[in-house]
C-alpha cells in the first residue's frame, strides 16, 4: 500500500513537471531587466532595460521565500500589465509588500503560448 503511495506522489509530481512547458533559454524572449531592492522599506522596482518588447500580461514578478528542503513558498506575485499593452525597454514596476526580506528570490517569469521561462532571477539585498 505505501508503495502505490510513494509511485502516485511519483507520478504527479512528474505530470506536474510536464505541464509547466518550461521553455529552453534560448526559446525564451532576449530581454534584459534591472531589479532594484529595498527590503526595509518592502520596495522591489523592476525596469525592462533592453531586449525584446513583450506582451503585457505574459510577465509576471514572483518573490519566493527560500526553504532549504520544502519547496520555496511564494510571497508575493504580480501580473506586469500596461496601458500600451506591451512591456518595452524603460517601461518599469514598482511594487511595495510589507513581507518582502532580504535574502528572498526575485523572479521575472514569462509565460508564452509555447511555454515559460524565467527571464531573470536575482535576490533581495
Amino acid at each position: 500500500m505505501a508503495a502505490l503511495f510513494f509511485v502516485g506522489i511519483a507520478l504527479a509530481i512528474g505530470w506536474g513537471l510536464f505541464l509547466t512547458g518550461d521553455l529552453p533559454a534560448e526559446d525564451a524572449p532576449n530581454t534584459e531587466f534591472e531589479v532594484t531592492t529595498d527590503p526595509a522599506a518592502g520596495e522591489l522596482v523592476v525596469e525592462h532595460v533592453g531586449g525584446e518588447a513583450l506582451e503585457s500580461g505574459s510577465v509576471r514578478v514572483l518573490v519566493y521565500e527560500d526553504r532549504p528542503i520544502i519547496p520555496d513558498r511564494t510571497v508575493h506575485g504580480t501580473v506586469w500589465e500596461t496601458e500600451t499593452g506591451v512591456v518595452g525597454p524603460t517601461d518599469r514596476i514598482e511594487l511595495e509588500d510589507p513581507r518582502f526580506e532580504s535574502g528572498q528570490r526575485v523572479v521575472i517569469r514569462w509565460f508564452g503560448d509555447a511555454g515559460q521561462a524565467n527571464l531573470q532571477e536575482s535576490r533581495f539585498e
